[in-house]
């Protein structure tokens, strides 16, 4: 009788996970719809032998002021938890070894990035905390950086931003869904596009410096 039970709720499962994947499917590609066409991005699928919402992997992909650009969901299963994150990431080699993570007041715990060793320079400016390898207070009080910084700043739910290896990243909790999230990543493009430009502009003097 149990091993009944147990074919019967496998089966069912079977029947309404797609289901349930589907609509999620659905509603993040209809928040993707809307960035590729106002960002003009790329949408590629990693296909999946199990079907549609079991295992498709979607992303998008472009470029923002010159600077290649990503967003994609992923995840870690850790046990039986399984913890969701959608990321933006720029590509931003000529940074080389600069790192830095930046949060603000409404960060989830979840979306932030463990530390790094050796970041050695942090501050705080309002409700914007930087910890970086070395003293980048120009770039985040560049004028066009500090005004992006505002409209996550005042977000009650946000997520967390870490220049690492070359790469530009801003990451949210759990998959993006809803037009609010959809938002707070629009904002994102344009932040760090700023941020690749103002850090663009401190490395050209940084090489300078130090060929003097």
């Amino acid at each position: 009788m149990l091993i009944l039970i147990a074919g019967l709720v496998a089966a069912v499962s079977l029947i309404l996970l797609p289901r349930f994947l589907g609509r999620r499917q659905e509603r993040m590609l209809g928040q993707y719809d809307v960035l590729e066409k106002r960002f003009g991005l790329t949408r590629r699928v990693s296909q999946s032998r199990w079907g549609k919402g079991i295992g498709e992997r979607f992303s998008l992909h472009g470029e923002s002021r010159g600077y290649p650009l990503s967003l994609y969901s992923h995840f870690v299963q850790r046990g039986k938890l399984r913890q969701e994150w959608t990321s933006l990431v720029f590509e931003a080699l000529f940074t080389e070894d600069l790192e830095f993570c930046i949060e603000f007041e409404g960060t989830d715990g979840e979306a932030r990035f463990d530390a790094f060793d050796g970041l050695g320079f942090s501050w705080q400016v309002d409700e914007v905390r930087v910890s970086a390898s070395e003293d980048l207070g120009r770039v985040c009080n560049d004028a066009s950086v500090a005004k992006r910084f505002k409209y996550l700043s005042q977000q009650k739910r946000c997520g967390a931003i870490r220049l690492s290896k070359g790469f530009l990243e801003y990451r949210e909790v759990g998959q993006m869904e809803e037009e609010a999230q959809r938002l707070r990543f629009q904002e994102a493009i344009l932040l760090l596009a700023s941020l690749c430009d103002a850090l663009s502009l401190y490395m050209s003097d940084r090489r300078v410096l130090v060929a003097q």
